[in-house]
């Protein structure tokens, strides 16, 4: 209520009843007040034409004026309006100067227009008032008990923003974390209506230009954005009911460990609706869409005061499309593992149901995908199917197929799987059959358990029916070795980021017995797996194995042991391994002469006989025994044979039988491995081009 109204106005209106009244007034008026505002020091002058269509001057100065917060006082007003209109009920100025000083607007001769009623009503413009490095244009309107306000301004620095914001109490630094910064322009369209007992609704855009942001640890960074945000935000009673949307059109984001780039032709659109009732927020028709690869929708409602248990939400991932999802938000978090360098195709789709702040239901659904690792470890062709789980272990059963694929390049073929995801893991619900070249892999059981903890454990049982070695060695470029690869794969268990397998693994190779025993594997798709084993060969093929190798013609059986053996990144670091034909079997003994120059090569040997010329004549040669050993640790291999020669220093590589008798002896002990390596590959090539 105005103190000074009635009497003031009922004296300016007796002024205006006067018959032709004119001519020059001033009024010292005092002070003013009013509920939270007042004025001291107001005088009002007037200059009044004289007729009805007449312009009045008239000049209002203010000592002080103090406003409620975040406004504040003002010293020093002057408002003009040289070419207004006093009228008995109204006061019109289509065009005023305001002038004064504020401690955070400029008032140097802002223009503007005022139309005051003496009833209470009010439209005030402001043009053009120097606000943050920018402009804006600010109306307020006032009408029996009702206020509306609408502010729209341009290029306003977001820092002078921030230091405004804290000028009129509203430190935007509390809601942003410790040395967060911003930069950047601001437009702004706000619209605001209310009463006396506060704001009742609220619409607007703002929109942010040359944005740029970045956080003190690192991990927020942002810059070159472009955004939007719109509003219409009401009060429905004792609720708060509106729609948001946010518009991103171009720009980059880092959110450690996810880094997103967006232009006009991928924009990211973000729209819902919400509610806000007894201390209750509802997000509803929540959607989210980057350009055409991610489409998102859901709802939620929750109560800030107790968080998390009072979230509620349901996520409907509507559309996923691979590689744009893989490569923006999958990729960052899979580096370091099999799957941060893949090549990526088809849809995922899916659903996510949160009750009481917990994860209660999930549903996955894949349409075509592809996933390839570039460094050729694994490949997976054509997944389809659906995945189902339920926090209280009582999902249905899932089913996925798998089109073909590769594991380190050896070829898989379409595999159905059936799978129970329970609570914190997940089983195999019947036998699933995996083809592999000509055999197959069969998987008796898998289970893994406590997949959301940091120590997850998974077991697997399986046999693997017989694969011709043949092409399993053509499919990872290796020499064609000669038999089959088949036996049982008896509780295999992870842990730990290791895989170790209980039982053996029998390869039925060169007519003999290869076994596989006390196999262990640590980060088996990491950056430098190492793998522990021991090896058993008995009764192998001489002749399979040296024609496989082009390495010269040996006849007789072979047995030998690789153990202790421990790869790095698949290169040995360590074994003590041993290949000698056995004294306690019979069978032809023959090795041909190029077999016997590359035994003197890679065992750094000399031949008892080699320098007599009428050997060169003879193609084949008897022996009793040959045989090498290499105790492995590093680089540099000790060297040994199937006896000690009988100077004491040197060893036994063959040991001849019959006439003319060849005898190859070595007196190298230690050799590098990758010398031995390239010698062994000199005589395979050699074999190579003479059998070519």
């Amino acid at each position: 209520m105005l103190r000074f109204a009635l009497p003031t106005w009922m004296l300016i209106t007796l002024l205006l009843m006067a018959s032709s009244a004119s001519g020059r007034w001033m009024l010292d008026i005092g002070d003013v007040q009013g509920d939270g505002w007042s004025m001291t020091g107001v005088t009002l002058e007037m200059t009044l034409a004289p007729g009805p269509t007449g312009a009045d001057a008239i000049r209002l100065h203010v000592d002080h004026l103090h406003l409620p917060d975040p406004v504040g006082s003002a010293k020093a007003l002057e408002v003009t309006c040289p070419g207004g209109r006093l009228e008995p009920t109204r006061l019109k100025c289509p065009a005023i100067r305001l002038s004064g000083r504020h401690p955070w607007l400029t008032l140097n001769q802002v223009s503007g227009q005022l139309d005051l009623g003496f009833d209470g009503r009010l439209e005030l413009t402001l043009k053009q008032l120097p606000l943050a490095d920018g402009r804006m244009d600010v109306s307020v309107t006032h009408d029996a008990g009702q206020w509306g306000v609408r502010a729209q301004g341009q290029r306003l620095a977001l820092r002078e923003v921030r230091g405004l914001a804290e000028r009129v109490g509203v430190p935007l630094e509390v809601l942003m974390p410790e040395g967060f910064r911003m930069e950047g322009h601001l437009a702004l369209d706000f619209k605001g209506r209310g009463g006396m007992d506060g704001i009742q609704a609220t619409q607007g855009r703002v929109v942010w230009g040359d944005g740029a942001f970045a956080g003190a640890e690192g991990t927020l960074a942002g810059e070159g954005l472009g955004m939007s945000l719109q509003w219409d935000v009401r009060q429905e009673g004792s609720a708060w009911q509106g729609v948001l949307a946010l518009d991103w059109d171009e720009g980059a984001l880092y959110v450690d460990p996810v880094f997103l780039e967006v232009g006009p032709e991928q924009p990211v659109r973000v729209s819902t609706r919400v509610d806000w009732h007894d201390g209750r927020l509802s997000v509803k028709d929540l959607a989210l869409a980057w350009g055409e690869d991610l489409r998102l929708a859901g709802q939620a409602s929750l109560d800030p005061a107790h968080l998390p248990g009072s979230l509620k939400a349901t996520l409907d991932v509507d559309r996923a499309r691979l590689p744009a999802v893989y490569e923006a938000f999958l990729q960052p978090f899979a580096y370091g593992t099999v799957l941060d360098d893949l090549e990526t195709g088809g849809l995922i789709s899916g659903r996510l149901q949160i009750r009481e702040g917990a994860p209660q239901r999930a549903a996955l659904t894949l349409s075509g995908v592809d996933a390839d690792d570039r460094k050729g470890r694994l490949g997976l062709y054509g997944l389809d199917g659906r995945l189902i789980w339920k926090s209280d272990g009582a999902a249905p059963v899932s089913h996925v197929s798998l089109e073909g694929g590769h594991l380190y390049r050896i070829p898989l073929g379409m595999t159905r799987v059936a799978l129970q995801l329970e609570q914190d893991g997940v089983r195999l619900t019947q036998e699933a059959r995996v083809p592999i070249l000509d055999g197959e892999l069969r998987m008796h059981g898998l289970e893994a358990l406590g997949l959301g903890s940091d120590d997850p454990v998974v077991t697997f049982e399986a046999s693997v029916m017989p694969i011709s070695m043949e092409r399993l060695a053509a499919s990872v470029g290796r020499p064609l070795f000669t038999g089959t690869l088949a036996g049982s794969i008896p509780r295999v268990r992870y842990q730990g980021g290791e895989l170790t397998v209980g039982g053996r693994l029998v390869i039925q190779a060169f007519d003999g017995m290869i076994r596989v025993g006390n196999l262990r594997l640590r980060e088996p798709f990491g950056v430098a797996p190492v793998l522990w084993a021991d090896m058993e060969m008995d009764n192998l093929d001489l002749a399979s194995i040296t024609n496989t190798f082009e390495f010269g013609l040996i006849e007789g059986r072979l047995r030998g042991h690789v153990r202790d053996m421990i790869l790095v990144n698949w290169e040995p670091v360590r074994f003590d391994a041993a290949l000698y034909t056995p004294l306690d079997q019979r069978f032809r003994r023959r090795i041909s002469q190029r077999a016997v120059d590359n035994l003197v090569g890679l065992g750094g040997g000399v031949g008892g006989m080699l320098g007599t010329g009428f050997l060169r004549f003879f193609d084949s040669f008897g022996y009793r025994q040959l045989g090498l050993s290499c105790r492995l640790r590093g680089d540099v291999c000790e060297m040994d044979g199937v006896a000690p020669a009988p100077d004491g220093v040197g060893y036994y590589i063959i040991q001849g039988a019959g006439l003319p008798r060849v005898e190859v002896i070595g007196f190298t002990r230690q050799v590098a491995w990758r010398d031995l390596i390239q010698r062994l590959q000199a005589a395979v090539e050699a074999g190579e081009v003479s059998e070519s």
